[in-house]
């Protein structure tokens, strides 16, 4: 039988990490394409530079830039992994890593330069924890997928420490040795509070009382996952208290962010008044059928719901320890948000109609459907 903890002998930690992150690539990159083959004007609601034909979405410089990205990123990956199934040395595997994040940051008039200056920039902004109205829907999809990449971020340091602290046997696994929970939780922890600073931000700048409710709501929502964060280091011990109160507060976390995703990301009803006809009818253009959208609402409330592996049989849960259970967890993590910004961006072109028009070929036309 194949033991799926010997894989990642075939994989270092960084390029686990590497691969999750040319994974949301491919997968933003695929969700730019889909939406705009269901004439979503994402790059308008995104804020980027619309091409010279907005109908021609091969044309746009953020879904270039995306797609070039892959690519790049792909090859240099396979170069690495040949790297270190040739050497058995994780030191020399950083090296195509560092290459691809100097070719996304690199101030060269190269590779869509404006748009990665855009991407920087936003980096920067985002980082802070700042607001900007004018860029604010573009800022929240990339601070919420930051929280999905939180463990992923958390893990870099864990990587780094892996390199300045090299052994002779670069293939075991040191994360027990090496891995500092409380620095690590800081670290998970911070993409939260950016998005917790943001919907304060927000709260403030709201122009009424309706508003300003929803996003003290939303910054409650992400207040909750502080506690799911932390009591994580001291509740490792079954069925003591500490144990037992950090399993309810990530149930209670992901049952609010549940809901939350459903009903205010996805603007769908059917969570609000199940009993009404009304709540299982679109109020607005919506590209897919009904059963789509209560398909994935579904997939994200079981990929919410992660955190019950912890309550399971010790035999099962151990297995959710080890590398590979943890880069399981990560993956479906990750998955789970390339989902989410899908039906984000979705959603948000159904309350403001931004939707291209498939008979005008005009290049500012936008259709405004009933």
């Amino acid at each position: 039988m194949i033991d799926l903890n010997e894989l990642v002998d075939y994989m270092p930690l960084i390029l686990r990490l590497y691969f999750l992150v040319l994974f949301g690539l491919y997968s933003y990159t695929f969700a730019l394409w889909l939406l705009y083959e269901h004439r979503v004007d994402v790059f308008a609601l995104l804020n980027n530079p619309l091409p010279v034909n907005r109908l021609n979405h091969s044309q746009a410089p953020l879904y270039r830039l995306t797609y070039k990205l892959s690519i790049i990123g792909t090859l240099l990956f396979v170069i690495a992994e040949a790297i270190y199934l040739l050497t058995r040395s994780s030191e020399l595997s950083y090296i195509p890593v560092a290459i691809f994040c100097i070719i996304v940051f690199m101030p060269v008039r190269k590779l869509q330069y404006f748009q990665r200056k855009v991407f920087i920039r936003q980096c920067l902004r985002v980082s802070t924890g700042k607001y900007a109205v004018e860029y604010k829907f573009p800022d929240v999809i990339f601070s919420d997928l930051l929280t999905s990449y939180s463990r992923v971020i958390a893990d870099l340091w864990l990587a780094g420490a892996i390199l300045i602290y090299t052994i002779d046997e670069p293939s075991r696994s040191r994360r027990k040795e090496l891995e500092n929970e409380v620095i690590m939780s800081l670290i998970a922890a911070y993409p939260y509070a950016i998005r917790f600073r943001q919907c304060l931000i927000e709260r403030a700048h709201s122009e009424n009382v309706e508003s300003q409710f929803w996003s003290t709501m939303n910054a409650i929502k992400y207040l909750t996952a502080f506690p799911a964060i932390f009591l994580g280091i001291v509740g490792n011990e079954r069925m003591t208290f500490m144990w037992l109160l950090w399993n309810a507060s990530s149930a209670i976390n992901s049952t609010y962010s549940f809901w939350w995703d459903v009903s205010q990301d996805w603007n769908l009803d059917f969570l609000k008044n199940p009993l009404s006809d009304k709540s299982w009818k679109f109020q607005t253009r919506r590209p897919f059928s009904l059963p789509v959208y209560i398909v994935f609402s579904v997939l994200d409330f079981v990929l919410r719901m992660s955190w019950v592996v912890r309550i399971l049989s010790q035999r099962h849960t151990s297995f959710f320890a080890t590398d590979f259970g943890i880069f399981l967890m990560q993956f479906l993590e990750v998955f789970r948000r390339c989902i989410w910004v899908f039906f984000r961006i979705e959603a948000e072109a159904s309350k403001t109609m931004a939707y291209l028009s498939v008979h005008d070929n005009n290049d500012d036309s936008l259709s405004h459907p009933d």
